[in-house]
């Protein structure tokens, strides 16, 4: 075997270890977020997060609040955006309401790997089955601002209570998507709702 064909496999050993390694990874995640998670109020909502998100957001944002993760390079961030609504903004349908926030992003999502979750989706989720929110998502790959590929994941939260729409969304690069999109879900899919 020559010097050539061997620095090949030990590339592709490494690659192999490599990916072995970031599959447990994230499994040992899973696990850690289920048993770590940490409360986090903002505004009536109670979230429950990943440990290892950071709240990165700027001093002074009382209505908005962003997270990342420091202890890694991802390509990955959360936001949340929190206002309140017009008469007008708020008689409109959620969808309708979503498409407009959406606008702003330049995104252009590929069909077949979208996903969009309507208000029906969500009518077993108790503070919309007591009327306190209605909900509609919409996730998938998608082109941003003409050229760069990124995931996107979406919710607009309707809060019925306060006459205000909840912003949450997730941008990254297409990879990291499928590492902190599971997560960014669950958190947005298990929030509790607080009297106010």
């Amino acid at each position: 075997m020559d010097f050539t064909r061997l620095i090949e496999w030990l590339i592709f050993g490494g690659i192999i270890l490599y990916a072995i390694y970031t599959m447990i990874s994230i499994k040992e995640e899973k696990q850690a977020y289920v048993e770590n998670s940490v409360e986090f109020e903002f505004k009536n909502f109670l979230f429950f997060l990943p440990s290892w998100w950071s709240n990165t957001t700027k001093e002074g944002e009382e209505d908005h609040v962003t997270f990342e993760r420091t202890d890694t390079r991802y390509d990955w961030k959360a936001t949340l955006e929190w206002n309140k609504a017009s008469d007008e903004e708020f008689s409109t349908p959620i969808e309708e309401v979503l498409v407009k926030r959406l606008e702003q992003f330049k995104l252009i999502f590929d069909p077949e790997e979208s996903v969009i979750d309507t208000p029906a989706k969500f009518e077993e989720f108790i503070p919309v089955i007591e009327g306190r929110v209605e909900i509609v998502h919409i996730e998938g790959t998608a082109t941003e601002d003409v050229s760069e590929r990124v995931y996107f994941d979406s919710y607009l939260i309707k809060d019925n209570i306060n006459q205000a729409f909840l912003f949450a969304h997730s941008r990254s690069s297409i990879l990291n998507g499928a590492v902190e999109g599971p997560y960014f879900e669950e958190v947005m899919r298990t929030f509790e709702f607080l009297h106010q």
